[in-house]
């Protein structure tokens, strides 16, 4: 796939300036020369996120996070380096200039570019059919009897297919997309398709969608992917909903409707409420509560639930309470549970949907329903209760035996020991003949209830010592110095250890650090551990020759390696026993370390630099 090119990073980095950028996400407080803010990367309550105009970056001085413009907008967005550049060039109307990729790469990446273009095509086409055509006058009838505002259908670009075989067809090839383009496109389809599954380049094409009010389904970063068409004629013999068939850039089962409008209230809120379709999701958001998504379908994915795990650590699913409802409930359980999710349910009054009850009683009392959803497997037993099956053994025992398959899914070993106690508890039966529930016979399980996967470990902190952070502050300002450190540092990587690593990098870097575009450009090629690291060394004023200091500097550290090395050699020369070989070796490492600390400080000749 093509790459963006380096002058694109820095252009876009001197475009933009991260005040600006960060005080659009939330507000910033003047403090002498830099700006302050509560940290939005963890809980505090007084405030140690600082944004440093100077250079350019940001840091926390309680968690840790830190780094250019490009991290900032990548952690808060959670989004990948590419995307933030495109975000940020977009903003600061920046082009955006790609390098070529592979030949298989190119092609691939050509026809992505051209099928999001036809998207957005038909997206605005579909929009004017609804404000303009007068065939569209029950498609706007029934989003009025739905509460759907002209303003919220222009938000969310709702659109109307008209009742024609080839209207889209013709609009498109009239902006150029070929016939080949429209076929992979999913917008149409063909006899062929019907009975081979796809349609060729050369079939006659008809539109897919015809007489339907028309909804844009988005990726994450807001690019139109697919459509979800919703019919008009409530006696029509056809499906109430048809969606875009997989395309070469729509998955159904990688796609969660509205994610790139709510995904930051999803953060804030580390919840997610799930609606099932497209008008419960609008009416929910239009009404204030904005962290709601949807799946494209009834159950989660576990591409979804692993998408949605970028964003929250707890999911409550707001299905119908028909049966429908209760089974995609179950459905979409063991994705979420597998990916460590928290699953509630929320239990909306008898033939009530979301937009149902947000017209009728409000948003609060939708809200209400939210806050008050239960877990799962209480919410399960809540239903066996309220049905009279814990009267009923026979029933008592199918709840059982359906809950312990899904358990096991649970993650977390505490959480899980502790719904088990609660179920067993609540049915009234032994803990173990629970247990022997969850390992007999063929169960939705996937992963043994013994089975813990391992933790994550968290990355320490990057720390460097002072004299490294010193030659690192040097070799950013001072051309000599940071030609001699070359020739030092680099002849020996491994000396400095871990520490030297990012001294390395800025050595090895061919363009100057001397401007916070080139910095953050710089910074763009690191990692997340390195990057913090690097967004505290401002450089400073250095005292006299900044190529002496370094080359004090320098020696200090080395010095500091051989003592180390030195000591650990004699206090292995302490130990009884040695052999002979070893003593001798020993010796003579300890003679070249203290050899090697007098050559160190003697005088360095001025024409060595």
């Amino acid at each position: 796939m093509p790459r963006i090119s380096e002058e694109t990073i820095q252009r876009v980095a001197e475009a933009s300036d991260i005040v600006e950028v960060v005080g659009s996400y939330f507000p910033l407080k003047r403090a002498g020369t830099s700006w302050k803010a509560l940290c939005p990367f963890h809980r505090e309550k007084s405030p140690s996120f600082s944004v440093n105009p100077q250079r350019q970056t940001f840091h926390c001085f309680g968690c840790g996070a830190g780094g250019s413009i490009f991290r900032f907008v990548m952690d808060y967005e959670h989004i990948t380096f590419v995307e933030a550049v495109r975000r940020l060039a977009q903003r600061a109307g920046v082009p955006v200039i790609e390098e070529a990729g592979g030949e298989a790469d190119e092609k691939g990446y050509s026809e992505r570019k051209r099928l999001l273009a036809m998207h957005t095509e038909a997206a605005a086409w579909f929009h004017q059919q609804l404000l303009r055509s007068p065939a569209a006058g029950a498609a706007r009838e029934y989003l009025k009897s739905r509460g759907l505002t002209a303003e919220t259908a222009k938000s969310w670009n709702i659109g109307y297919a008209p009742d024609s075989w080839d209207a889209l067809i013709q609009f498109l090839k009239g902006k150029n997309f070929t016939q080949e383009e429209i076929a992979k496109s999913g917008l149409a389809s063909s006899k062929e398709e019907s009975e081979t599954g796809s349609p060729s380049s050369t079939a006659r094409l008809y539109a897919r969608f015809r007489d339907r009010v028309m909804f844009p389904i988005r990726n994450d970063y807001g690019e139109v992917i697919a459509f979800s068409g919703r019919v008009l004629d409530a006696q029509a013999r056809t499906a109430k909903y048809v969606n875009s068939p997989e395309t070469p850039i729509f998955s159904k089962g990688r796609v969660l409707f509205g994610l790139d409008k709510s995904k930051r209230s999803l953060i804030e809120a580390k919840t997610a409420i799930v609606c099932e379709g497209q008008i419960d999701l609008i009416t929910a958001f239009e009404s204030g509560v904005t962290n709601v998504i949807a799946p494209q379908g009834t159950a989660f994915t576990p591409e979804q639930a692993r998408l949605l795990l970028r964003f929250v650590e707890v999911v409550v699913l707001c299905f119908d309470s028909d049966r429908a409802g209760q089974e995609a409930v179950t459905r979409s359980l063991p994705a979420l549970l597998e990916c460590g999710l928290e699953v509630r349910v929320a239990r909306l009054p008898a033939g009530e949907d979301p937009d149902s009850l947000i017209r009728t009683q409000g948003a609060e009392a939708f809200q209400r329903h939210i806050t008050e959803a239960r877990n799962f497997f209480d919410n399960a037993l809540d239903l066996l209760t309220a049905a009279g099956g814990m009267e009923d053994p026979v029933k008592k025992a199918a709840a059982s035996r359906k809950l312990a398959t899904f358990v096991p899914l649970i993650k977390d070993p505490v959480q899980r020991e502790a719904v088990m106690g609660r179920i067993s508890a609540r049915l009234g039966i032994a803990p173990t003949a629970f247990q022997a529930q969850m390992r007999s016979g063929k169960t939705a399980v996937t992963r043994s209830a013994n089975d813990e996967e391992p933790e994550v470990p968290r990355e320490a902190p990057f720390e460097m010592p002072e004299g490294v952070v010193i030659l690192c502050q040097l070799a950013m300002t001072d051309l000599r110095t940071k030609e001699w450190l070359a020739t030092q540092v680099l002849a020996d990587p491994q000396l400095l250890g871990e520490s030297g690593n990012l001294l390395g990098r800025i050595l090895r870097h061919g363009a100057p650090l001397d401007s916070p575009a080139a910095l953050n450009t710089f910074a763009s090629t690191l990692s997340p551990r390195e990057e913090k690291a690097f967004a505290n060394l401002v450089p400073g004023r250095v005292p006299g020759d900044p190529l002496i200091a370094a080359q004090e500097a320098w020696r200090g550290l080395v010095a500091q390696t051989l003592r180390e090395q030195r000591e650990a050699a004699k206090n292995r020369l302490r130990q009884p026993g040695l052999p002979a070989a070893e003593t001798l070796a020993l010796q003579k490492q300890i003679l070249d370390l203290s050899t090697r600390l007098n050559d160190l400080f003697r005088p360095v000749p001025q024409d060595s630099a």
